[in-house]
Parts: C-alpha cells; sequence; structure tokens
C-alpha cells in the first residue's frame, strides 16, 4: 500500500511537471498564431494608411490648382476692369491703349486654359478578403490541437482480424486493435501497449488440467502502431478451440472475447510419390479461366488462387477448385494496369503486390483486385527495376523483389519505402545472373532462384550469403533455368526446374527428396491450411497436387 502511495505521489508530481509543460506549449502555439495575425493586420492597416495619404495629398493638390486657377481668372479681370474704368475717367488716356495686347493675350491664355475639374482619386476603399481561405482558417481553428491524455474507450475499441483466416496451429497469425475515446473519436497516437492484457483460454476437456501449460505454451506480442493502432501477434502451440479475451485496464474491449478454431498441423508424410495432379484447369487464350502464358501464382488466406497472365496483362483469381471468380487489369502503364506482370504476392493484410515487369515499378492492391498504390521507376538506383519479377513478403510484410535485369534483390517496407539491396551480376556467391523466383523460410532465410547460373542461393534476412543448391545438369539436385520456388510448413524447398519439367524438392539442409513431373513449370506455391502444392505452367495450365509432404518420396 505504501509502494501503491508512493507511485502515486510520483505520478502527481510527472503531473504537475507535464501540465505546467502543455500549458506553456499551448499559450506559445497560440501567442504565434496571435503574432501572425497582428502582423497581417498591421500590414493591411499600414497599406490602408499609405493609401489614405496618398489619395489625400493628391485631392488636396487638386484643390490647390483649381484655387490657384480661379485666383488668376479673377485678378486677370479685376485688373481689366479697373483699366476700364480708368479709361472712361481719362478718354485721353493712352496707357490702356498699350495694355491692350497684354490684356488680350492673358484672357486668351485663360480662356483656352484645360482645368482638370474632377477629383483624380475615387473615394472606394474596401479590402479584398479571400473567403475560402478565411472560412479555412476557421475551420482548422478546431484541429489545432488537442490534449492528449491517451484515455482510451475499452467498450469502443474495435478488434479488425479476417474471421475467414484459417489458423494452424505453431503458426502465426494477426490481427489489430484500432483504439477510441470515450466521445467515439478514433485516437490517432500510440502510447498505451502495455495496458492492453490478453488472456487465451482452451475449450478443450483437459483445460484444468493443462490450463497452466497452456498459458506457458502459448505465445502473444502487441506492437504499437504508433496511429492509434496495434497489431496483436499469437502463435498457439495446440489444436482445438481457444476463447481469447482482451482487455484494456482491466476492461474487455470491444467484440472481446471471441472464440478462434486452431486447426492441426499438416503431419509429414513419406508417402509414395504422387505424380498425377488432384487437379488441373485452365487453357491457352485470352478468356476467362485461359491464359497467355501464366508467370506467377499465389494463394490467398481465404484459399483463392491467383495468377500472373503475363502476356493478357491481368490477373484472374479462382477458388480453390479452379472455378473462374473474377480479374483485373489491362495492358497500359496507369494505375491498375499491367505491361505483363510476372510475380505476384499476399501480405498478411490481404492485399495484392503484382511485379509490373515492363513498367518497371510494383503494384499493390487490395484483395478485390482494387488499385492501392504503386511504387518503383526504371532505372538502376535504389527503388527503381529494371524487369522485376519474382516477389515476396517476410513476416513483417518488408517486400522482397528479383530486380532481374539490375541483378539483384531490393528490399522495401510494407508501403514501399526503400531499405536495402543485395547482389551484382557474376557467378560468385551472393551474385547473380538474372534473379526470377523468390522465398523467404519460417527463420527468414531468403532463397532466390538464379535462372542462368541454374542454382539456387540462399541468403539471411539482411542479405549475407549463406550457401548454394544445385548447378546445371539433369540429375537429381541440378537445375537448368529454375524459375519458381517456394517452402513448405517444414520449410522444405520446392524448385520449379524449367527446362527440366519438374518440380524438385529437397530438406532445408538442401538434401535431396522427390521430385513432380511438370510441363515447364513457371512458379509455385503451396496453401498454407492444407499444404497442397499449386504450380503454373508454360502449357497455360494450374495444376493443384495433394498436399506436398506425401510427394517427398524417392
Amino acid at each position: 500500500m505504501r509502494e501503491g502511495i508512493n507511485k502515486c505521489e510520483e505520478v502527481i508530481k510527472e503531473l504537475e511537471i507535464n501540465l505546467t509543460t502543455t500549458q506553456t506549449q499551448i499559450k506559445q502555439l497560440f501567442n504565434d498564431i496571435r503574432t501572425k495575425l497582428n502582423e497581417k493586420e498591421q500590414e493591411l492597416l499600414n497599406k490602408l494608411n499609405e493609401i489614405e495619404k496618398q489619395r489625400m495629398k493628391g485631392l488636396e493638390l487638386r484643390i490647390e490648382e483649381l484655387e490657384f486657377g480661379i485666383e488668376n481668372i479673377i485678378g486677370s479681370c479685376e485688373i481689366i476692369e479697373h483699366s476700364i474704368s480708368l479709361l472712361n475717367e481719362n478718354k485721353n488716356d493712352t496707357r490702356l491703349l498699350t495694355m491692350k495686347k497684354l490684356y488680350h493675350s492673358r484672357l486668351d491664355y485663360l480662356s483656352k486654359m484645360i482645368w482638370k475639374t474632377e477629383p483624380n482619386y475615387h473615394s472606394f476603399v474596401e479590402v479584398s478578403i479571400c473567403e475560402k481561405e478565411a472560412e479555412s482558417i476557421y475551420s482548422r481553428i478546431p484541429n489545432l490541437g488537442f490534449i492528449k491524455f491517451n484515455e482510451i474507450s475499452a467498450e469502443k475499441c474495435l478488434i479488425s482480424r479476417n474471421e475467414k483466416q484459417k489458423i494452424v496451429q505453431e503458426r502465426e497469425f494477426k490481427f489489430e486493435i484500432t483504439s477510441y475515446s470515450k466521445e467515439g473519436n478514433e485516437i490517432k497516437n500510440g502510447g498505451n501497449e502495455n495496458n492492453f492484457i490478453i488472456q487465451i483460454e482452451s475449450e478443450s476437456k483437459n483445460e484444468n488440467k493443462d490450463k497452466e501449460k497452456n498459458e506457458n505454451k502459448n505465445e502473444w506480442k502487441i506492437k504499437d502502431l504508433n496511429n492509434g493502432k496495434y497489431e496483436v501477434k499469437m502463435r498457439l502451440k495446440d489444436e482445438g478451440k481457444y476463447l481469447i479475451s482482451i482487455q484494456y485496464d482491466g476492461v474487455n474491449i470491444n467484440s472481446s472475447p471471441f472464440q478462434i478454431q486452431v486447426f492441426p498441423k499438416p503431419k509429414s508424410r513419406t508417402h509414395i510419390a504422387i505424380n498425377l495432379p488432384k487437379l488441373t484447369f485452365g487453357s491457352n487464350g485470352n478468356g476467362n479461366g485461359q491464359f497467355n502464358y501464366p508467370y506467377g501464382v499465389a494463394i490467398s488466406s481465404k484459399g483463392d488462387i491467383l495468377v500472373c497472365d503475363c502476356n493478357n496483362h491481368g490477373i484472374q483469381i479462382f477458388d480453390s477448385k479452379g472455378k473462374f471468380l473474377s480479374k483485373f487489369g489491362s495492358q497500359g502503364n496507369e494505375n491498375g494496369q499491367f505491361h505483363n506482370p510476372s510475380g505476384i504476392a499476399i501480405n498478411s493484410k490481404g492485399n495484392i503486390l503484382v511485379s509490373d515487369t515492363f513498367n518497371h515499378r510494383i503494384q499493390i492492391f487490395d484483395s478485390e483486385g482494387k488499385f492501392v498504390s504503386i511504387f518503383g521507376s526504371e532505372g538502376n538506383r535504389n527503388g527503381q527495376f529494371s524487369g522485376p519479377r519474382g516477389i515476396c513478403v517476410d513476416k513483417n510484410d518488408n517486400i522482397y523483389v528479383c530486380d532481374r535485369d539490375n541483378h539483384r534483390i531490393q528490399i522495401f517496407n510494407p508501403e514501399g519505402k526503400f531499405i536495402s539491396t543485395f547482389g551484382s551480376k557474376g557467378t560468385g556467391k551472393g551474385q547473380f545472373s538474372c534473379p526470377v523466383g523468390i522465398t523467404i523460410n519460417s527463420k527468414g532465410n531468403v532463397i532466390v532462384c538464379d535462372y542462368d547460373t541454374h542454382r539456387i542461393q540462399i541468403f539471411t534476412a539482411e542479405g549475407s550469403f549463406i550457401s548454394i543448391l544445385g548447378g546445371e545438369g539433369k540429375g537429381s539436385g541440378q537445375f537448368k533455368n529454375p524459375r519458381g520456388v517456394c517452402v513448405d510448413s517444414s520449410d522444405n524447398i520446392l524448385v520449379c526446374d524449367f527446362y527440366n519439367q519438374r518440380i524438385q524438392i529437397f530438406r532445408s539442409s538442401r538434401e535431396y527428396l522427390a521430385h513432380i513431373s511438370v510441363t515447364q513449370p513457371m512458379d509455385i506455391t503451396i496453401d498454407p491450411t492444407n499444404q497442397n502444392v499449386v504450380i503454373c505452367g508454360y502449357d497455360g495450365k494450374v495444376s493443384v497436387f495433394e498436399d506436398s509432404q506425401q510427394l517427398y518420396s524417392k
């Protein structure tokens, strides 16, 4: 209790300091705004004063000119009239006759003189106010600042998760929490990850017996995204139903608790190799469900199959049974258009990433195929591409791209911001000659198909060379222009051995296991929910083979 009192007193002291600091910041903000407003006000008043002085002076000069003219006319007339009156009194006075010419000239000058009788300035003075700018200022005043006291309302927080995602034991899955205030406003700043607590309860029959054991086995962590959202990652060790409770300061957040089903991890098998596919679909052509050089393949979290229809310049989507669902894209270089797409991947949010090869860029779409963003351009600098091919994402959604004709791998963050690159042209360790296929295993190791050197190279996540697999030839463990590569749940490596017309399968230790005969395989992927192998081939077909573990026998 004393410790609690001490902590409260410490918070009081910190609160006083923070309140003073925040008060100073608020005053400084509005003092700065007032200073700017006063400067603008003074600028307009000074201009108005300048106009007043200029116009007043001009008008006064005009009055002086007219008054001077009047005085001249009256004075001249008075002099002439006075002279005439003298002449009437003294008819023999010859002085008038001598002045006649001068008087005549003076009157002629005054009669022909053009006097400017109109005021040289008008009285109209108006300030021109930009109503849009003024309205913009008025509308922004309420948003000039907010008091960030991070008071999250647990009842109004939202959980965003893919309820259709199949969760498999010992495999990581993610979801997000969006925080809201008591007033129902979405909070845009972070700093509260330590206030969230997640409880995982098994609904199995031996729940009480194994509760403590399960709590120690199951893993979860929460990451502050610093924008009011928090990413939760979980890994559950056992199959079965679980109840997930998420609390903020001891109060359940909205939609919590919720139930999930964890499916068993596919078991390793050593059955006789299956060389006939479970399912084949597609043919050569340009209609729905037809392909012209299918180059890349990926599986969505719903089990849908996405295919890069390279020479038809689009992406086609099928269900797990090969039924055509939809397609997107057309030939061109605008957003959402393609020029020979030949690499495809799907991130944890369900977004679709496509290597738009001869537009030399990467395009990102949502799960429905609607354009989201784009990055890259033609060139050989960081973030530029020359014919990008294979593409994949790591567990943090960082993007790895085979920059084929620049003979390197480039790494980007989930938004497409350049991180780093590795590799250069050559045949040595860590060098490439047209890398075209790429995948990442559970350890984060990067596996690359080096097309022209007929080998597979393996690197760390940062691009440090680890090992080489293969070499040119037709024997087991040799390749002839490998194109696509993927890994299964056990980190076994499956390689599209293009001209040898087979899929070769290796353990993570690079030991040869088996092969599948396939007509010129272009790309390969594995359905994470059932470990079925999906292959697209040069013959315009997509083939689905049963659980990959059934194939691993010599």
